[in-house]
């Protein structure tokens, strides 16, 4: 479960980035199209441009917070079934954030359906199921994807961050440095 919110943050992280991404360059697109559209008489490349420019322009900031939202979800995610952090003064000590904010981004993360197997008060997450927490992490190389540190447990090195899951040995990445 655990490994499965974390993957669908890092999904929702990327599409948001994707995105941005598109929207941005769509705004950088538009404005020259515009010009040569005018500029030549073609009025197809001109509305294009200016359809371009507007979604971009209006989109584009919209967007990038969104997905800076995305990103810190994910790390709130991240945060409470990697470092175990599962009280929301807890958390908002963390991420130096209001705890009303946490609590909102909590339930948020919960509607999503990127914590799943957890019931939260207001106050504390707890899993839905008694289960024991997994046990320890041991830290070890960097993410090809993200470059953050990854983490070993289970038979499986995995980012915190982006998602990033591969199967390995200890031994195997201890090797591999």
């Amino acid at each position: 479960m655990e490994e499965k919110n974390i993957r669908n943050a890092g999904k929702n992280v990327k599409n948001n980035f994707r995105i941005a991404l598109v929207l941005s360059l769509m705004l950088i697109v538009g404005v020259p199209m515009i010009v040569l559209g005018a500029s030549n008489k073609i009025w197809a490349v001109m509305a294009i441009g200016i359809a371009f420019t507007v979604l971009g322009f209006y989109g584009c900031p919209l967007a990038w917070v969104m997905y800076g939202e995305a990103r810190f979800r994910a790390s709130l995610v991240s945060a409470i079934e990697c470092e175990g952090t599962v009280t929301a003064e807890g958390l908002a000590a963390q991420f130096g954030k209001p705890k009303n904010k946490i609590v909102a981004d909590i339930r948020k993360l919960m509607e999503k359906r990127f914590l799943v197997g957890y019931v939260f008060d207001g106050e504390v997450l707890s899993f839905a199921e008694k289960k024991e927490r997994p046990r320890e992490r041991i830290q070890i190389g960097k993410c090809p994807s993200c470059n953050a540190v990854m983490e070993y447990a289970d038979g499986k090195v995995m980012c915190p961050y982006c998602g990033y899951v591969r199967e390995a040995t200890l031994e195997e990445m201890r090797n591999k440095g």
